[in-house]
């Protein structure tokens, strides 16, 4: 209880967090928000949705991994993978246990268990209040007698405060169901609300405390450790109010200066403040991200930064990765079931992302909604590749063009006609996974007209594609080789060019005139170097709405630079370091319902 970490923002307390678990030091988390966020009443919450629509396959993946169901991760993995195989949901799955391989005795008893829990609770859930449900979840699961048996007084406080919430809805819903208190606690979620955390910093076992500067006022601490002491960590940077008021209609006196650096500073003060006997400031120059952080201001105006801070060494870094805790069972994490025999560019976009979202997604294989762009995205490059391959078929048999003189004149002949060519979008529209019809609508007059301007364009000038062991390059696979690791991947399409060839790639997204990620094409290039013996003189993105493209040419040191950087990254996920980066994206990961370390930002 004599000490204390003093963070910020809630999120900076998560790698504090993570490094007291990993050293067995005892810790309490005292917050003023973050509810929702806590893992006791995620899984509360995941448990209703399940109750709502047996379809959340995230909510029903979390309650798989409840520890007093002790189903063993590589069973959920395989359940998972029937999942995917066979195009179910995991509830559907579930119903069909006895044909899935691989699973214990009790793990089968345990999933039955669990499939009539959730049948009692639906049908609880239309005649019942919302706090009757709870009351029989935790009742019936057995999740209150685990939380009672091992202490965990902190969960079922949480528990406690949640409860509360709920009867609160119950008082003031005119329908106090599930379904509507789902709905409110859903919608206060997406717009930001966090979820208010009641904590007594007094009260509770001899723990290090952690907590934000705002909830430490009037609160003091032998020993305070100030943490993140970083430009735009701390000071944060301004967010501006959305809707500014005019100075003119302000009746108080506006202060002069930089009012939000003033009122940081007095944060500063504030945390420094809590110290009775010691006070430490810690930064770093890695927190993710490309650039290394400059110390905050606050300790340059201190005299903390008369010297530069020396370079550190990569290799020591890596030592401290390498060390194993005295004591531990490390887990090889080559030998876990899921791990990828392959890796492609999208796996590494998704662990260069965030390392716990890759470990979802491509280790755990935890079975996501689909997405509009990616429906869309797939249907015109399904339309493209048949177009373009009919068009250099009928080029070839000669089918049309017999009394065509040039050979341009020929070309243009053995395209197919639009007409054709729509019948093949017909053929091929996905119409999964959109929001309604008028959306589907809107994507599908959208598609038609990328078409149209795709067709002329092609008409009036067919492209020479490539032909690659008899077969016209469209996309085309590829298992490039690097070390001992394969990566894999499929290349839109490859004109041949005078001298060499033209690498594509078609983007069904926003055109972005500025040329923001190289690695994409940077693979395709070396790729087709190696595997294909092929020299590239030009790589393009081709955004289809616009019918623009981006193109450039990778350099020797850039393919250096992007191998190496590919290595590094399969190396990180080989080792299992699959460490979460929550920030502003994770608004948009398709697992932050799950995610007990999602960011609010």
């Amino acid at each position: 209880n004599d000490f204390v970490i003093l963070v910020r923002a809630n999120e900076a307390a998560n790698p504090f967090i993570r490094a007291l678990e990993r050293a067995e030091i005892p810790y309490q988390f005292l917050a003023s928000r973050g509810l929702y966020a806590k893992p006791v009443i995620l899984d509360i919450i995941s448990y209703f949705k399940v109750l709502d629509n047996y379809n959340e396959d995230g909510a029903l993946f979390r309650i798989l991994n409840f520890p007093f169901l002790k189903i063993p991760a590589e069973e959920i993995m395989r359940i998972t993978h029937y999942s995917r195989f066979k195009a179910k949901s995991i509830y559907e799955a579930l119903e069909s246990v006895s044909l899935i391989s691989g699973l214990s005795r009790q793990t089968v008893a345990n999933i039955n268990f669990l499939l009539g829990m959730i049948k009692k609770h639906t049908n609880l859930a239309r005649e019942k209040s919302v706090s009757e449900v709870l009351i029989s979840f935790l009742k019936d699961s057995g999740y209150l007698k685990y939380l009672s048996d091992r202490e965990e007084a902190r969960d079922l406080d949480l528990i406690n405060q949640f409860y509360k919430k709920v009867k609160r809805f119950e008082d003031s819903a005119l329908e106090p169901s599930l379904r509507n208190f789902l709905q409110e606690l859903l919608m206060e979620i997406e717009s930001g609300e966090q979820g208010q955390l009641e904590f007594d910093p007094e009260a509770g076992p001899e723990v290090v405390k952690i907590m934000t500067i705002h909830s430490a006022k009037g609160l003091e601490f032998k020993y305070v450790f100030l943490v993140n002491m970083v430009d735009k960590r701390f000071p944060v940077i301004e967010r501006r109010e959305q809707i500014e008021i005019p100075q003119e209609l302000i009746k108080e006196i506006i202060p002069k200066g930089d009012v939000h650096i003033q009122e940081e500073r007095r944060l500063c003060y504030v945390a420094m403040t809590r110290a009775k006997k010691g006070l430490f400031f810690t930064s770093a120059q890695d927190y993710g991200g490309a650039r290394k952080k400059k110390l905050s201001r606050f300790l340059v105006e201190m005299g903390f930064a008369k010297e530069p801070r020396k370079e550190e060494n990569k290799s020591a870094n890596l030592e401290i990765i390498k060390r194993k805790p005295e004591g531990k069972k490390i887990i090889n994490i080559e030998k876990m079931p899921g791990m990828p025999e392959h890796f492609s560019f999208s796996q590494l976009a998704a662990f260069k992302k965030c390392p716990l979202q890759y470990k979802f997604a491509h280790i755990l294989k935890v079975p996501v909604k689909g997405k509009v762009n990616f429906s869309f995205g797939k249907t015109m490059h399904n339309v493209l590749y048949r177009f373009v391959k009919l068009s250099i078929e009928g080029r070839e048999t000669g089918q049309k063009g017999l009394f065509s003189n040039s050979k341009k004149e020929k070309e243009q002949n053995s395209i197919i006609s639009f007409k054709e060519l729509l019948k093949i979008y017909d053929q091929e529209w996905l119409d999964e996974w959109y929001q309604d019809k008028r959306q589907k609508e809107e994507y599908y007059k959208t598609g038609k007209k990328i078409l149209k301007d795709f067709y002329e364009r092609f008409s009036k000038n067919p492209p020479n594609v490539l032909s690659i062991n008899g077969r016209p390059a469209l996309e085309i696979p590829f298992k490039l080789k690097l070390g001992n690791d394969l990566l894999i991947g499929r290349i839109d399409r490859i004109d041949s060019l005078e001298g060499g060839a033209k690498i594509i790639d078609y983007k069904t997204g926003s055109f972005k005139e500025k040329l923001e990620n190289k690695e994409q094409l940077l693979i395709y290039q070396i790729a087709a170097e190696k595997v294909f013996k092929i020299e590239p003189k030009e790589l393009s993105y081709y955004y289809l709405e616009e019918g623009k493209e981006v193109s450039f040419l990778g350099s020797q040191k850039e393919k250096e630079r992007q191998i190496e950087a590919i290595l590094a990254e399969i190396e990180k996920i080989k080792k299992g370091d699959f460490t979460p980066t929550p920030g502003w994206q994770c608004k948009f990961c398709d697992f932050k319902d799950i995610c007990e370390y999602r960011s609010n930002r």
